[in-house]
Parts: structure tokens; sequence; C-alpha cells
């Protein structure tokens, strides 16, 4: 499996000074986790005279949350959408390799965007919050596709409900975290020796066995 070149980073948001919040408050919030960086900070860094913007743009700062993954996960949406549309264009709908990797390569995408934050806010709202928490919060169309890819898998899967659903959400911890720890590596100049590619098929590949999926 190949990394495609790159996916596209902007959401629906378009209002520039909630944009410039959002892109602070994403990179602060990946760099330090969400619950260490306050309202104030975002504010001073976004270089906001009004020291309640936050609440002003976005009802709180758990509101800003739910802005950046909603930025974020429009674009994400669209390309895994494409990505399962040619799965099924192709008869691969129960190609579970396939399938895992419409999880993964959407995000990969984001490692050849250095001013895209969002792996690493991701992995750090796993260690700071419930993600079905955040789930909840974000309007449901913006991430129907992880839904579909899910609904796929367990059609082809020996798993039952329950069981699915536990290691659906471990297979996205997995996926978060390996991907915010490769950017962190790639960023300070001390990657691994496996390329990108080799990344995404192993990323893949446990995704596949973690959910003991059948041909």
């Amino acid at each position: 499996m190949t990394v495609p070149t790159r996916a596209g980073t902007a959401g629906p948001e378009t209002h520039p000074t909630r944009i410039r919040m959002i892109e602070v408050a994403e990179r602060l919030f990946a760099e330090r986790g969400i619950d260490a960086v306050s309202s104030a900070e975002i504010i001073d860094a976004a270089g906001q005279r009004n020291k309640n913007a936050v609440h002003y743009h976005f009802g709180g700062k758990e509101g800003l949350v739910t802005a950046i993954a909603e930025y974020r996960s429009a674009s994400l949406n669209a390309r895994r959408r494409e990505l399962l549309d040619e799965l099924r264009a192709h008869a691969r709908q129960r190609d579970a390799f396939a399938v895992c990797g419409t999880l993964v390569v959407p995000l990969a995408e984001l490692l050849d965007d250095p001013s895209n934050n969002f792996l690493g806010f991701l992995a750090r709202y796993h260690l700071d919050r419930s993600r079905r928490r955040l789930v909840r919060s974000v309007d449901p169309r913006l991430i129907e596709s992880y839904r579909d890819a899910a609904q796929l898998l367990r059609e082809i899967t020996d798993l039952d409900r329950s069981d699915f659903d536990a290691r659906f959400a471990l297979v996205l911890d997995m996926i978060f975290t390996a991907l915010a720890g490769r950017e962190a590596a790639e960023r300070s100049g001390n990657p691994s020796r496996a390329g990108r590619a080799a990344l995404v098929r192993n990323l893949v590949g446990c995704a596949v066995g973690a959910l003991q999926v059948t041909p």
C-alpha cells in the first residue's frame, strides 16, 4: 500500500479569527495536552485583544476542542469516503486490509503538512478525554466514513458486537498515537529507519490482526 501525497486540511471554518484560534489551540494542545493549556494562553498566542475570545467564538474551551475536530474532520471524512467508494467500485469491500487502510491512509497523509497538528491533537485528546465524548460533540456527518468503515469490518469479523466495538476503539487509539509519534519524530529530525509506507502497511496489518477479520 502506498501513501498518497496529501489529504486536504481545511474544514468548514471560514472566519479568519476563528481559524487562527483553532490552529493555535490545535498546536498548543498537541504539544502539551488539552488540560495543560488555558484559554488565556490560547488567546495570547493567537494575538487576540479580547480576553473573552474563546468564549465569544466557541462558547468556551470545550467548544473550541470540538471546533478543532470539525475543522479537520471534514476533509478527512471526504478523503476516507473517496477511498471507500474506490473499494466498492472494485468489489473490494470485503478486503480487510483495504478497508483498514481507509482508517490509516487519510491520517498518514497529514504527515506531509507541517502546519497541521491534528495527529498530535488526537493523540493528546485520547490521553486527556474520553473518545466517546468528542465523538458525541462532533457533527455526525463529518465522521460518517468512520462508521461506514466500521460497518464493513463488522460484517467480515469473527467478533461479537461488544468485542468488536472495544477492539475498534483500541485500533483507533493505536493509529492515532503511532502516527502522532511518527510526526513528532520527523519534526525532531529523528525519524525511524522504516519509511512511511512501511509504517502504514504495518499499522494496517496490526488493525486487521486486532480485529480478527476473516478473508
